[in-house]
């Protein structure tokens, strides 16, 4: 399955909202809420969106996301590794539900509080994870103002 070129998501603001937090009677899942506004709508809406443990973990599986994180936390102060690390994983979380919204937004969002099921793009988002996982690190790594490990050199 091939990601989904970049469309014009210039016609939506984004706002991250909160996250992640567990999923009222699904211990397995993960949900950030995000204010989204399109151009053409009057007022925004809430959009949540799940994330399955599963997912997540193949997700950390496949990117190598501990190694990554330790390599880019390697010159960090131990006192601030522990709290950027915790930082990094929740940053991880929204960074792929951030990825997932932006598959919704591809596909036409209705101007309406949603949620999107962990299952609504489940494979694109592997198929991300495996072929443009930067896609999902670069935010983590801006976020956490720190240069990627080959920068450092």
């Amino acid at each position: 399955m091939a990601i989904p070129p970049p469309g014009d998501l210039t016609q939506y603001r984004v706002t991250f909202f909160f996250g992640p937090e567990p999923v009222d009677h699904r211990p397995d899942h993960l949900r950030c809420v995000f204010n989204v506004k399109k151009r053409s709508w009057k007022g925004g809406v809430q959009v949540g969106v799940d994330l399955a443990q599963v997912h997540l973990d193949q997700a950390r599986d496949h990117i190598g996301f501990a190694s990554w994180l330790e390599d880019l936390l390697r010159d960090v102060e131990q006192e601030e590794r522990e709290a950027a690390t915790q930082r990094a994983n929740d940053l991880f979380i929204q960074s792929l539900c951030t990825c997932a919204l932006n598959l919704s937004l591809h596909a036409g969002l209705e101007q309406e509080n949603q949620i999107i099921e962990a299952s609504a793009f489940a494979t694109e988002l592997e198929c991300l994870v495996r072929e443009a996982p930067t896609e999902v690190t670069d935010r983590i790594r801006l976020e956490l103002d720190l240069a990627e490990p080959s920068d450092l050199a």
